[in-house]
């Protein structure tokens, strides 16, 4: 179920050009800054926003030289930055007009009320729901029409920081069925959530692909970010109950981090540049729990005194930010084999 496109959508003196193909399931974070384009690009693979080019999605071709098919014909499950629900309505009545248009709506009516917290809200008009229940609505009226694809327009804007790791959450456990095109200018939402990333920049795709592979390339504008970060993919070894360590496979590397649990088969790990630094042979008497060998393969000058290194660890991408001293005292440069010191790792 992949959607694949090559569209052009102009609107005044703005023209959106963007060609890509997002994978079959997954989350693909679609990121960028505010007029990049994204909600438009939504809107247009939604079916509602005009546009010329071609759209296909699991073999179908909703719009080509033939014509265009509308919205309503479109597998689509979309949720918009401001929720659109029926003000005539209430919550239920909401939910149900998405439901009754899906097949096998019964049993999935009661896996979204559960999945959103919904149960409490059905009898609540819409007028009288706050800002993160409304979302909470919208999004579970988007997964009751059934969707074979899932767009949400920045849908964790009105939540706080408990409701909205819920919500990702459930999202990600969505992204193991179907592909969802996720428009988002956080980058904590990008390390969470994201698989594979479309950075979005003037009206077109400036990088695509794998999320660490956007995140640590060259000429990304997220890597010189405050936060920059990498999220590395890992396999579950063992959970050591005295110390609370979860203990992972980096590639021929353990890695350990502190965990309440035994956690998943296959956690993803993120590590952020401020917490790396780097030596050139191993400490042995070090307190830092994760010590990696590294090759450097880029070396990229920050304002202030700093830099960006990019290290090549275990065939993924890890990032170092490190002072200029520190890079020309150790002759940091491509090719020189150096540890990675991991001060800090959170599972995410």
């Amino acid at each position: 179920m992949s959607l694949s496109l090559d569209i052009v959508l102009r609107r005044g003196a703005f023209e959106l050009s963007v060609q890509g193909t997002l994978p079959e399931r997954g989350v693909t974070i679609l990121f960028g800054e505010s007029g990049a384009g994204k909600s438009s690009l939504l809107r247009a693979v939604a079916g509602l926003e005009p546009c010329q080019g071609r759209i296909e999605f699991d073999g179908e071709r909703w719009q080509g030289r033939a014509g265009m098919l509308p919205a309503h014909r479109r597998p689509v499950g979309l949720m918009l930055q401001k929720p659109t629900l029926f003000p005539h309505l209430d919550v239920t009545g909401n939910l149900r007009y998405a439901a009754r248009r899906a097949p096998g709506s019964a049993q999935r009516w009661e896996e979204v009320l559960e999945l959103l917290s919904l149960t409490p809200l059905l009898s609540r008009r819409v007028r009288g729901l706050s800002g993160g229940e409304a979302s909470r609505v919208a999004l579970g009226r988007a997964l009751l029409s059934a969707p074979r694809l899932l767009l949400l327009d920045e849908p964790l804007a009105a939540l706080d920081q408990a409701r909205r790791q819920a919500l990702m959450e459930v999202i990600g456990r969505v992204a193991k069925t179907i592909p969802v095109l996720y428009v988002s200018h956080h980058l904590d939402e990008v390390l969470t959530l994201g698989e594979h990333l479309w950075w979005l920049r003037d009206g077109a795709l400036a990088a695509q692909g794998e999320v660490n592979d956007v995140l640590a390339g060259p000429g990304s504008p997220l890597a010189a970010h405050r936060d920059a970060a990498v999220v590395l993919r890992t396999r579950h070894l063992r959970y050591e109950q005295d110390h609370h360590l979860l203990v992972l496979a980096l590639g021929a590397c353990e890695v350990r981090v502190p965990a309440s649990g035994p956690g998943g088969d296959t956690p993803r790990l993120r590590v952020a540049a401020r917490d790396v630094s780097l030596t050139l042979s191993p400490a042995t008497d070090s307190s830092v729990l994760n010590i990696l060998p590294a090759v450097v393969d880029d070396v990229r000058s920050l304002p202030q005194g700093q830099c960006l290194v990019r290290l090549r660890c275990e065939q993924q991408w890890l990032l170092a930010r490190l002072s200029s001293y520190s890079r020309d005292r150790l002759g940091l440069a491509p090719g020189i084999r150096v540890h990675a010191q991991i001060k800090a790792a959170a599972l995410v």
